[in-house]
């Protein structure tokens, strides 16, 4: 069998080639973005945020969506039925899961608005905040009502509890062998996209302190302990089920 460490080199090397591609125009277009926000005194961050926040506040209204519409009685033969629950399941869960990353990133982006600490700033800087923690909760709630649904979709004999450090360890014991078979190539391929991203992210934050001098140290040995902490545990696993 494959092991998941295994990516094989042609994959990263593609990935820092495009990070080396992006880190030599990011600069540039970082450059312009300045100039043309200085010009026309616009902040680029005052309408990134409420996008953000709308993208995320579209995907969590998706997943509401969908996971009502997974229960729906439909006229369908049982296996018609059984698959047209998992492909909602499936959607209802990244949307949710997704909604809750953007979120992330647009609460991360509006602290940059403190850069200028003005009351103003800080005012509507902390409301935004109290939002994003009401939205975050609704987005929990979402996320814990989908996992619970997955025993029952699958007839699995597993208690899911939303938090719980060891869930994705009693969801591979607790399914069959088919399933299993599924969620190992699907968390595969995620090995294997996450080193290609991070591995071009890395080769992009490099040539982008070069390019502009801002100091991105902290960025790449955050980046770089994940890749060595994320592979130690997968081979450290593998030896402790080996012996």
């Amino acid at each position: 069998m494959r092991k998941k460490g295994n990516v094989g080199f042609n994959p990263v090397l593609i990935g820092m080639i495009f990070g080396a591609v992006a880190g030599y125009s990011i600069p540039a277009l970082y450059e312009a973005l300045t100039s043309i926000q200085g010009i026309y005194n616009i902040k680029f961050i005052w309408y990134i945020v409420p996008i953000l926040f709308l993208i995320s506040l579209y995907l969590y209204l998706k997943s509401v969506q969908q996971f009502k519409a997974m229960n729906n009685d439909i006229n369908l033969s049982e296996d018609d039925r059984f698959i047209y629950q998992v492909t909602l399941h499936n959607k209802a869960s990244a949307n949710v899961v997704n909604a809750n990353h953007i979120l992330l990133l647009s609460v991360c982006l509006s602290l940059t608005i403190l850069i200028e600490p003005e009351l103003s700033h800080i005012i509507l800087c902390s409301a935004y905040f109290v939002v994003s923690i009401i939205f975050f909760t609704l987005i929990s709630k979402q996320t814990a009502k989908v996992l619970a649904a997955y025993p029952t979709l699958t007839n699995s004999d597993v208690s899911i509890k939303f938090g719980d450090p060891n869930l994705m360890e009693k969801i591979i014991d607790g399914i069959d062998e088919g399933e299993r078979l599924i969620m190992l190539h699907s968390l595969t391929k995620t090995y294997q996209t996450m080193i290609i991203m991070l591995s071009g992210i890395l080769m992009l934050l490099g040539l982008y302190q070069a390019g502009t001098g801002e100091n991105q140290y902290l960025a790449m040995f955050s980046i770089a302990a994940v890749l060595v902490y994320s592979t130690y545990v997968y081979y450290k696993k593998n030896e402790e089920f080996n012996r």
